[in-house]
């Protein structure tokens, strides 16, 4: 099951993807008779911007469980859709850094002793299709395939057992990253918030896929492609710390909220992107997002 948040005629709508097309999820509920129901669990979130899969339950699941089996023409999206980012705007994205060993050592790194995080600004997401904006005084900019994990119920100091009682879904996200300007902060030992928060700097989606419909995500293949060319081929097994053991490290320092969104790290392959470029990541289960590079 994927869900994907869309811009239709100018108006906002959460769409499911099925073999025959794009279909309005609001407009199949209330078909359905059951636009009461779906209104009133959207408004009982602790965070009503949060993505469709944080309030799949009972009577809601079963109705797109049949949305999908009967995949009724009556709701097909007909009209050019706009891909949004999943999540409206995350209070906050959270990104792991050097969680895949071969990247950490073609960064110059050993491997972290315990999970190392990071933020990037919510205000750099945008959606599938959505240009990736390089302004001309940044330097080298590479992007960086990762798996990201949407939280669905808040928590703080999360036992490593109850880890995905907490998760509501997964998509993909693209860590791009203003590396010429991250290694000059390094050097001068400032943090990189910057270099990992300017706006477009976080392509995310095409849609996201609910939590109990992704067997393993500690088993997913992820490519990142350049204009079709492979940079960046490994399997999320390869993480230094597992899932789990990401949201128990960092509940231990914050609350994690509905929308919250963590990005748990990119595999070795980082090269530079240029204005004319098309950035694919395929992520195994969860789609492929694509964006297109261009100059600001």
């Amino acid at each position: 099951m994927k869900i994907a948040r869309l811009l239709v005629r100018g108006k906002e709508t959460l769409a499911l993807d099925t073999p025959a097309g794009l279909f309005d999820i609001p407009a199949y509920f209330e078909r359905a008779g059951l636009a009461r129901v779906f209104q009133d669990r959207l408004a009982s979130l602790e965070k009503g911007e949060t993505a469709l899969a944080c309030s799949i339950d009972g009577t809601l699941l079963s109705a797109l469980e049949e949305l999908e089996r009967t995949t009724p023409g009556e709701c097909l999206i007909d009209s050019p859709v706009q891909y949004l980012p999943p999540v409206r705007r995350p209070g906050r994205i959270i990104a792991i850094g050097r969680n895949y060993l071969a990247h950490a050592t073609e960064t110059g790194y050993s491997a972290p002793r315990e999970v190392l995080f990071f933020c990037k600004a919510p205000s750099c997401l945008v959606g599938h299709n959505a240009p990736i904006r390089i302004p001309s005084w940044v330097g080298r900019v590479d992007p960086e395939g990762e798996l990201a994990v949407i939280i669905g119920k808040s928590g703080r100091n999360i036992p490593e057992e109850a880890a995905f009682e907490h998760i509501a879904g997964y998509s993909i996200i693209n860590d791009v990253t203003a590396r010429t300007m991250q290694e000059e902060d390094r050097k001068r030992h400032e943090p990189w918030f910057r270099s990992k928060s300017i706006d477009t700097f976080a392509p995310m989606g095409p849609f996201l896929v609910p939590a109990g419909y992704v067997s393993d995500p500690q088993h997913l293949s992820l490519v990142t492609r350049v204009n079709g060319e492979v940079r960046q081929s490994s399997n999320t097994s390869s993480m230094i710390f597992s899932i789990a053991r990401i949201v128990v490290h960092v509940s231990k320092f914050m609350t994690l909220e509905p929308g919250d969104v963590i990005a748990t790290g990119t595999p070795e392959g980082i090269r530079p992107i240029v204005p004319g470029d098309v950035v694919e990541i395929e992520i195994e289960s969860l789609g492929t997002l694509s964006n297109p590079v261009v100059a600001e």
